[in-house]
């Protein structure tokens, strides 16, 4: 499943077939980070693990 995902982000950043939201834009600016590094690791990266959210009820 999470192969299919990355496969057809990958597809998408290729075909240059993506919107950059603002948000992701400021968070990248908080992080030093240009599009073109969130491409790059997109493109090349692996995923080695998979994180999910912590829920709690208080």
């Amino acid at each position: 499943m999470h192969k299919q995902i990355l496969d057809n982000m990958r597809e998408c950043i290729l075909g240059k077939q993506y919107i950059m939201t603002l948000h992701a834009e400021e968070e990248m600016a908080d992080d030093s980070m240009t599009i073109f590094d969130i491409e790059h690791v997109i493109l090349t990266g692996v995923i080695i693990e998979r994180q999910r959210d912590n829920i709690s009820c208080e």
